[in-house]
């Protein structure tokens, strides 16, 4: 029985990681596009639904500060979808952010 831990531990494991890129209910539609962007070492990847955005940071990085990592989302999402983070919209933690853009 001991050997099968260090299996279902890493199988656990392979199945946490894969989950950390799922975006929530309301991008998963055909209608979403997702592009991945790097910003000064932060990896995130951009989902993106007509005029809103779910970010989620993948690379990791320890202890990374909130506002550190809200202006390098902000301009992952801005390189990412040509449009502008609408001011005051952005909003989350080191790991998941939201936004509204603006492609006028």
């Amino acid at each position: 029985m001991q050997t099968t831990r260090p299996l279902v531990a890493i199988l656990s494991l392979g199945v946490f990681l894969a989950a950390c890129d799922s975006p929530s209910p309301q991008f998963m539609s055909a209608d979403t596009s997702v592009k991945k962007a790097t910003v000064d070492g932060s990896t995130f990847s951009i989902h993106r639904r007509e005029n809103f955005v779910e970010v989620y940071r993948t690379s990791f990085e320890a202890l990374p500060r909130l506002p550190i990592i809200l202006t390098r989302a902000q301009i992952a999402i801005e390189q990412a979808t040509g449009c502008r983070v609408v001011k005051g919209s952005l909003s989350g933690d080191q790991a998941i952010q939201r936004a509204e853009i603006d492609c006028s």
